[in-house]
């Protein structure tokens, strides 16, 4: 039988399709590219349902029920191994004591938060200084350290921060942002930039650069802290922009602070003052240079509610209140607050 160069040709696909319909030939799913690494690592005493810290804490008190190490896997393939190593490193006089005190383990794929958690191992944390190693496959990649400190007084409540929070917690430059906390127990409660300030309370900051906060609340008993962290963008725009950065009272008065974020100026336009939702009073801000800032007023205004009020009013300032400037993003004009 003779065998043509067509029939080699034929029996050749017929051979393929063969293969590849009894799966000789596979293609692979594509798997999650790596290597994987771990990012926004940091300790807290509590976490989300998805692992991400609501509370972070770098500064703990012995009495702290239950401490969490937190981290961002990024880009993990199938079947990643994260672990953890706990140590006890330095004891409260100073002496390096670098005991394991426990060690976690899970398999990871993806990006996601991921969080281990203990409780004091004999009722309370010893004072000192913490460190707990994060492992990829079984090789060290970073660590989160943490210190704890003795509660000194047993007759005097250890200071607790319920809550501490930035809003918003991105924000390009020259935007406000807003920073409120709520404490009990403490005796002094400090916020970095800023100094002392009430146990519960807020405050207006617009920080030139990404910047961490931190709120420490103590007493003769201790303190403890916790930590947010606004990050920063530059601004490019054809466009004038324009933003309330400040908001007080004086007597009788109320000042705020309004400005042109943008490289392009900003012509005259209208604030507007609201008081728990209701419309009160307007102001006229002239021409905005690029970068300008300027304190402002409402002259037709007369501040009633006093400085020692029990109660906290709920306020809006709002920049060019009748879309007369033009902007490029018209939705950040008004600092909204509790006065």
């Amino acid at each position: 039988m003779k065998i043509t160069t067509a029939s080699i040709y034929l029996l050749l696909i017929i051979s393929l399709t063969v293969a590849f319909a009894a799966g000789c030939l596979k293609v692979k799913n594509p798997e999650t590219k790596g290597p994987a690494t771990l990012s926004e690592v940091t300790t807290a005493t509590s976490v989300s349902a998805e692992g991400k810290p609501l509370n972070v804490a770098t500064n703990f008190l012995a009495s702290t029920p239950t401490i969490y190490v937190c981290a961002r896997v990024n880009n993990a393939p199938q079947d990643t191994s994260l672990g953890a190593k706990w140590i006890y490193v330095i004891d409260s006089t100073g002496k390096e004591v670098s005991q394991e005190l426990f060690s976690d383990g899970a398999t990871v794929s993806g990006t996601k938060y991921v969080s281990f958690n203990h409780q004091s191992p004999s009722g309370s944390w010893a004072p000192g200084k913490y460190s707990v190693a994060l492992y990829l496959n079984n090789q060290e990649v970073t660590d989160a350290q943490f210190t704890v400190q003795a509660v000194q007084r047993a007759d005097v409540p250890a200071p607790t921060i319920y809550s501490f929070k930035a809003i918003p917690e991105a924000i390009n430059y020259g935007q406000a942002v807003t920073l409120s906390w709520s404490t009990s127990d403490a005796s002094k409660v400090e916020l970095s930039t800023v100094g002392t300030v009430q146990a519960t309370g807020n405050v207006i900051v617009v920080p030139a650069n990404s910047t961490e906060y931190t709120l420490t609340a103590s007493n003769a008993a201790g303190s403890t802290s916790m930590k947010v962290k606004i990050q920063v963008t530059s601004f490019i725009s054809d466009k004038p922009e324009l933003v309330v950065t400040d908001f007080w009272a004086e007597g009788d008065r109320v000042y705020y602070k309004i400005k042109n974020i943008s490289e392009v100026a900003a012509k005259s336009s209208a604030s507007y003052l609201y008081i728990e939702g209701n419309y009160k009073a307007s102001s006229l801000v002239e021409v905005l240079a690029p970068n300008q800032e300027r304190t402002q007023t409402f002259p037709n205004f007369q501040w009633t509610y006093g400085s020692q009020r029990t109660y906290r009013l709920p306020l809006r300032v709002c920049a060019d209140a009748r879309n007369e400037v033009g902007e490029y993003d018209e939705n950040n004009n008004c600092l909204v607050l509790d006065w």
